[in-house]
């Protein structure tokens, strides 16, 4: 096809984009409105996947979230796994959550259609706050509460050209927040995306869903790639057979230019995006029934990323990245109008013939506005406007102790934030690798979650909830309890020791395995310091909740892995991960000993029942979990999901798949809401219809 017919093609196509994915959201009051490459392999550029290698070829895979700079995954002493596009479209995955839990070890629940719980390693629910998550070098972590908005960073899985995911801590080089993992979307290089790509999906949840995207050669060293996506989820339903309001809509529209001269690459991209979901708020009621207000939490978001990189005599590497980023988002019980600029200077070099050597330094500016949201949610921030620095130093050396055998790795990372205390993180890796198919690690590293906006300024109450039994005070008979959190502004650092080992290991071309270990221990983690009840009015308690520092924790764990692939044809992943939080230095239920389930496990297998038929199912277990603000509390029952997909590939140009999802029961529960409680929604089975075209 010509390409003034493609750029023809794609125009038509995203004409109705907003009419085919936005059939009914309801507007009240809506606004208007990566990891480095680090000479990382380009899966789609060269049109090979990981599906496509021997397990043997997977070990020499290159990944660059560890050092920050590429290595064979044989030669990494950490727990590592890499989704591929090809597995994340095989796994009919709908958006990065879905998608994320390919990876071992990886916990993600369902609160409701548009809210997920994502965590690694304990520590989950909806504000979980141990996980650093970028995109392309962008960090998509939220300083208002330490988390990540998931409806609000919906990246299009067709520009996802592979998901890094590192299990243990990270932060000697990514820095504060990068406590129990670290994962790296990286999404594909403008070169593999020539031509026009269209595709839709439609089915009972996924109510539609359009991506486009062109692509075209400005030189023979120069690429451009332009997209565009709708997509609207229906609404679920509550355990009560309700209609729940839990309805997700995403608009978005970016590009990417690639370009390389000489010793020289360079990358700019961007995008904009518009998102709304819909929710249920349980309101503050100091008696009778208790109301749900309405609401339709909001965000826009706007970024642009440059990157470069150049290789000197010697070679020496000089890296460049900055980004700028404005984001306007109203979550009901607060809104939030933000900007941030941040920039990275790295250089990577071999020092010796033993010595790789990677430093550098960074600095952020963000600066914001946050008021209270919704009229009838009472909620206060001590200092409306902010203004923040972060200041950053790293180095790491990598050490070959014996060639080919043993490397020592030592590194450290600063950080320096302007109005807190400085945070150093120290890491030290040892690899052991007696032969090529097997390879051994332990790691000792310190990480530190810094504390956000909120936990510092926030202030507000939340709704009255029964007593478990009528408490007499004073002469006087109550029966609820109206809690009211009030935020810390000497709130400080969470500490993370960690303690990880592992063994990698290839028994065949068609057979391998991961085994990872790790005790952690946790210090100074955010704990509700409760006051002395009082009166607030006839038969209802008010109790003051301050967040400080206090609590301790100790979480051990071990997480094991298998790849097999039986014939050319089939292949089978299985994985299970079990956790146990050893002690906490608090009685009872809390954030941290509940939320998430002690074992988790999967299973997929894929097999191509001819060159053009592919047939994929996916079964996942999760034990119970129970809530630890509601009282009494509430259980979240053990289940298990299964998923399949059946892909024809009509043409060399087309393919056509449906996707069932939840397939075991009708409906069932993951995770409820806390510590502001909304509606209960359940995950219900579906079934979507998709069609892939380039041309």
């Amino acid at each position: 096809m010509k390409p003034k017919l493609r750029l023809l093609a794609l125009a038509l196509a995203l004409v109705p984009l907003p009419a085919f994915a936005s059939p009914s959201a309801p507007d009240m009051g809506a606004p208007d409105m990566g990891a480095p490459d680090m000479g990382a392999p380009d899966m789609g550029a060269s049109g090979t996947d990981l599906l496509d290698l021997s397990l043997e070829e997977l070990m020499d895979i290159e990944i660059s979230s560890v050092s920050k700079r590429a290595q064979p995954l044989s030669r990494i002493p950490a727990a590592v796994h890499v989704i591929s596009a090809e597995q994340i479209r095989r796994s009919g995955a709908a958006n990065i959550p879905e998608a994320l839990r390919l990876a071992p070890g990886v916990h993600v629940a369902r609160f409701s259609n548009n809210r997920w719980s994502v965590s690694i390693r304990g520590f989950g629910g909806r504000f979980a706050s141990k996980l650093l998550v970028l995109q392309d070098g962008r960090s998509l972590y939220s300083p208002l509460f330490s988390g990540v908005f998931w409806e609000f960073n919906d990246i299009p899985l067709e520009l996802v050209e592979r998901i890094e995911i590192v299990r243990g801590p990270g932060a000697s080089l990514w820095g504060a927040n990068a406590v129990n993992g670290v994962i790296n979307i990286i999404t594909r290089n403008a070169a593999s995306a020539q031509g026009t790509q269209v595709s839709a999906a439609a089915g009972t949840e996924l109510h539609g869903s359009l991506f486009a995207s062109h692509g075209l050669a400005l030189s023979d060293t120069t690429h451009l790639e332009v997209h565009a996506r709708s997509q609207y989820v229906e609404p679920s339903s509550t355990p009560e057979d309700g209609r729940a309001r839990d309805f997700w809509r995403t608009r978005q529209a970016g590009f990417r230019l690639d370009g390389k001269a000489a010793g020289d690459r360079f990358r700019l991209q961007g995008s904009v995006r518009d998102s709304m979901t819909g929710e249920h708020f349980m309101m503050p009621a100091l008696a009778g029934r208790i109301p749900f207000l309405p609401a339709n939490p909001s965000n826009e978001l706007a970024y642009l990323l440059g990157r470069w990189d150049h290789v000197a005599d010697g070679g020496i590497t000089h890296s460049v990245q900055a980004y700028v980023e404005r984001s306007r988002m109203d979550i009901v019980i607060a809104r939030e109008r933000r900007s941030t600029f941040d920039i990275e200077y790295q250089q990577q070099q071999r020092l010796g013939e033993r010595v790789d050597f990677i430093w550098g330094a960074g600095w952020r500016h963000k600066r914001d506005e946050v008021v209270s949201g919704a009229p009838r949610f009472p909620s206060r921030f001590d200092s409306p406007r902010d203004r923040n620095d972060l200041f950053n130093l790293f180095a790491q050396g990598e050490l070959e102790l014996v060639p080919e055998r043993w490397a020592l790795t030592l590194g450290a990372r600063v950080d320096r934030p302007d109005d807190a205390r400085l945070a150093f993180q120290p890491n030290a890796r040892i690899l052991f690798t007696p032969d090529p198919a097997h390879s051994l690690w332990a790691s000792a590293a310190r990480a530190v979650r810094a504390g956000s906006r909120g936990e510092r300024t926030v202030s507000g109450q939340l709704p009255a909830r029964p007593l478990e039994s009528p408490l007499t005070l004073g002469g006087n008979t109550y029966t609820r309890l109206a809690p009211r959190i009030n935020g810390n502004p000497d709130f400080g650092h969470e500490y993370l020791d960690a303690l990880d080992l592992g063994w990698r290991a290839s028994w065949s071309s068609r057979l391998s395995t991961e085994l990872a270990a790790y005790h952690y221990r946790y210090d100074d983690l955010r704990h509700a310091h409760r006051g002395a009840p009082a009166h607030l009015s006839p038969g209802v308690l008010t109790q003051t909740l301050t967040l400080d520092s206090t609590e301790r924790a100790r979480v051990s764990g071990i997480e094991l892995s298998a790849q097999w692939r039986p014939t050319d044809a089939w292949d089978l992943a299985a994985s299970l991960s079990m956790s146990r939080l050893s002690h906490s230095s608090v009685d009872g239920p809390t954030e941290f000993t509940e939320g998430t389930p002690e074992r988790i496990f999967t299973l997929r297998t894929g097999y191509a029942i001819s060159p053009t038929l592919q047939w994929d199912a996916w079964l996942r277990h999760a034990s119970a979990t129970q809530t630890y603000a509601f009282q009494p509390a509430l259980r979240v029952d053990p289940y298990w999901t299964l998923d399949m997909r059946l892909g024809w590939k009509a043409s060399r140009d087309l393919e056509l798949s449906i996707v069932g999802q939840n397939l075991l029961d009708h409906r069932h529960t993951e995770a409820i809401n806390e510590p502001l409680p909304s509606m209960i929604n359940e995950v219900e089975r579906g079934v979507h219809l998709r069609a892939d075209w380039r041309f």
